[in-house]
């Protein structure tokens, strides 16, 4: 049982580190609060070492320390880490920061419980615990109307998803008598009836609300308009990682492999990435600010990242869905970054309200319009190479295997997408650098936390893009 716990503690170091940020709060006199930060930086750190020295293994049939985990875990925490860092300097005040660094850490703790589900109890334990640290965290700012609206629709469309889960975990349970995956996987290795099937879809509402496909996704441009731009960064990243190593371990359990994609199951995914990329698409062009245009096109990038598990079975999908949302994290969270200053000082990320950025900051803008462009997948950053590596393998199963036709539909649907997307981003790049406006008034030194964040997510975004061997080596990672 000892040896079980061990391969828990990354986890309960987060957990600890909740408890130490608050009573810290409660100690600390009001002018050092901001060390609540940095003790949330180091307990992320410990964590992230707990993780890179477990061994793989299984704690009660609940969790498991596999593969997919090993690579989910130190996504989590680096994206937790950075955050954070960049949070105290955007955030600018000691009251209350204890408390959204303690946000912080519940939100990575419940990531990593989801991303290391192997029973449909843990999972949803993980999910919930993301779910109620996301609605903290999205109706963050007191006495903003559009932040609490933002955080009010979290926890509606949330509560709704869940129940959704709910309904098919139980229904799940009810005909195949098991929680855990492989028990599912093993009740329906023979067979797989309309009524199971209909409960599996059912149960993946909760995984779909966090990655904001569609039919889950109206809730995204709100929240994201609303929320400050640094929840928006955790909340449009750290729930997705964890969703794609669980969504990625129940297919491998669950579903037999009879009955892995081309059947129905694996044409349910392909319709919602369809569907996610061209709502994307097209709602991202008509949105006229900075946060809205990053919330469509993540519905987007959620509808790319299932497309590449749509390629199932094999290793290389899994490999470019996990490439991908490695481009993705860096460059969404550095976007995410530079708009918090600019909210911060001009009191809104709407398109015309940048205009004169790029001559008030023009390194900040200049780091903006990289992510921008890494998102839009534009060569030779990261986003390029990962949108190569899906569309790669969605013709090669439309083109190479009898019954796969509408994956090479799907592949040109992600090119069309991507095009229409990228105007989008040019949008925001045209406001902030090539609109004129009036005098703008010196601007204040921005602090070093957040020049370092932004600085490690750019370098990221070129280095990525420039790591040609970056499929096989996750692969290798992955055992494949």
């Amino acid at each position: 049982m000892t040896g079980e716990l061990s391969h828990l503690l990354p986890e309960a170091t987060l957990a600890v580190g909740v408890l130490l940020v608050l009573v810290a709060d409660m100690l600390l006199p009001a002018g050092r609060k901001a060390s609540a930060g940095l003790l949330g930086v180091v307990v992320c750190f410990g964590a992230l070492l707990a993780a890179a020295v477990s061994q793989r293994g299984s704690v009660s049939d609940m969790l498991a320390l596999d593969a997919l985990a090993q690579l989910a875990r130190p996504g989590v925490l680096l994206a937790t880490i950075l955050v954070l860092v960049a949070g105290r300097a955007a955030d600018g005040r000691d009251d209350g920061h204890a408390a959204w660094v303690a946000l912080m850490l519940a939100l990575a703790l419940g990531a990593l419980v989801t991303a290391g589900s192997t029973n449909l109890v843990s999972l949803y334990l993980g999910l919930e615990v993301m779910s109620l640290a996301g609605y903290a965290l999205a109706g963050w700012k007191a006495g903003d109307r559009r932040s609490a609206e933002a955080g009010m629709k979290y926890v509606l469309f949330g509560g709704a998803a869940s129940g959704l889960m709910l309904f098919g975990m139980s229904h799940i349970y009810g005909l195949t008598g098991h929680l855990d995956f492989a028990g599912i996987g093993a009740a329906l290795a023979t067979d797989m009836p309309l009524p199971v099937l209909a409960a599996l879809i059912l149960a993946g509402a909760g995984i779909a609300y966090k990655l904001a496909i569609v039919p889950f996704h109206f809730y995204a441009p709100d929240v994201y308009q609303g929320a400050p731009a640094l929840a928006v960064a955790a909340l449009g990243t750290i729930p997705k990682i964890a969703a794609v190593a669980v969504l990625v371990r129940a297919i491998s359990l669950t579903v037999p492999d009879t009955l892995v994609p081309p059947t129905a199951f694996g044409l349910a995914l392909a319709l919602a990435a369809i569907a996610s990329l061209l709502v994307s698409a097209f709602t991202a062009v008509a949105s006229r600010d900075a946060k809205r245009i990053v919330a469509f096109s993540a519905i987007g990038h959620a509808g790319t990242v299932i497309l590449a598990l749509a390629c199932m079975p094999g290793i290389m999908p899994v490999a470019a869905a996990a490439f991908y949302l490695a481009a993705y994290t860096v460059a969404n969270i550095g976007a995410l970054v530079c708009l918090a200053v600019f909210e911060r000082e001009r009191g809104s990320a709407a398109l015309d309200a940048l205009p004169g950025a790029m001559r008030q900051r023009p390194w900040l803008t200049a780091a903006l319009c990289l992510f921008l462009f890494s998102l839009a997948g534009i060569p030779p950053l990261a986003g390029f190479l990962a949108k190569w590596g899906v569309l790669r393998e969605a013709l090669r199963v439309g083109l190479g295997e009898a019954g796969r036709e509408h994956m090479t539909v799907a592949a040109l649907i992600l090119l069309a997408s991507t095009a229409v997307s990228a105007w989008s981003y040019l949008l925001i790049v045209r406001a902030a650098v090539l609109q004129p406006a009036p005098e703008q008034p010196r601007a204040a030194r921005l602090a070093p936390g957040l020049v370092a964040v932004v600085l490690v997510c750019a370098i990221a975004s070129v280095g990525l893009g420039l790591w040609l061997d970056g499929f096989a080596s996750i692969a290798r990672a992955l055992g494949g």
